[in-house]
């Protein structure tokens, strides 16, 4: 169960960072593989269980704190003592968008074999960051952005310095006109999910090529172009199922989405859930 949301919007009107809770009952899960276009960066504020990722399993107890970049499937997949989970979930354009911060980028394309999502309780400093994180972002007081902002970034600066986590021969860097052209296409997706956005469409917006953009988006937001509307049509579309008494194919069509089967299957991927799932 999800509850204590709280957003972040841009000037578009477009979230880019969510705080929330997740409480779950001792249980055993099967492995639920879903997508998401946000890096997450959590902690486990009660409980212990077991975390499954793409290769990876990982044991935790209350205190433990985890990375995920947005291509990173993982789920818990066993609880040993019911769980408050705390997420913070950020779209890599928080990084990117500023040049001079597109270096925080490496914890998720340059990472080296020493790499590990998990990160022991004992950190107090980037606990320290992701509960101060939360707190700005649930109490809004004034210049409450800047420090959800300040509070992010000193977070994944702190991973940087301190774990010997990047691969150095293989480190980003990005330039302004770049930054411009990904925000344009990334705004006109999410201004028109529900129409036939084609590639040919988006990177004239980038004023790219077609391959070139996809190469691009790809590398500074972890998911293709294909896998970031797909994603957002779904996630529109949840929110129009918990909301609205619509049928389904009338929220597929709404969503972009040209057929019920294509509506069903991109569920299944995004989710690992059916649309009646959601419904209110």
């Amino acid at each position: 169960m999800r509850f204590n949301e709280n957003i972040f919007y841009d000037n578009h009107n477009n979230p880019i960072i969510k705080s929330f809770h997740s409480s779950v009952a001792v249980s055993k899960r099967i492995y639920n593989e879903h997508h998401h276009t946000e890096c997450e960066l959590s902690i486990f504020l009660k409980g212990s269980g077991t975390y499954t990722t793409n290769g990876k399993i990982y044991e935790f107890e209350a205190g433990d704190m985890f990375l995920f970049g947005s291509n990173e499937s993982h789920c818990i997949t066993e609880v040993f003592k019911p769980l408050d989970l705390l997420n913070i979930h950020f779209e890599p354009r928080i990084l990117w968008e500023n040049p001079e911060n597109a270096e925080l980028l490496n914890l998720f394309s340059a990472r080296n074999k020493n790499y590990s999502n998990k990160f022991s309780k004992n950190d107090a400093v980037l606990k320290k960051y992701i509960l101060e994180l939360e707190n700005e972002l649930s109490n809004k007081k004034e210049c409450h952005k800047i420090k959800v902002r300040y509070a992010l970034l000193s977070a994944l600066v702190h991973i940087i310095r301190n774990y010997d986590y990047i691969d150095v021969e293989n480190t980003i860097s990005m330039q302004s006109t770049t930054t411009s052209s990904l925000k344009k296409a990334i705004n006109y997706i999410n201004d028109n999910l529900e129409k036939n956005i084609t590639l040919k469409e988006i990177s004239n917006i980038a004023c790219m090529s077609q391959t070139y953009f996809s190469y691009i988006f790809k590398k500074y937001n972890g998911i293709s172009p294909w896998e970031y509307i797909t994603i957002k049509r779904v996630e529109k579309a949840i929110e129009m199922l918990k909301a609205s008494n619509m049928t389904k194919l009338e929220i597929a069509q709404k969503c972009g989405f040209s057929s019920s089967s294509n509506f069903y299957k991109a569920f299944n991927l995004i989710t690992g859930k059916k649309p009646k799932d959601f419904t209110i």
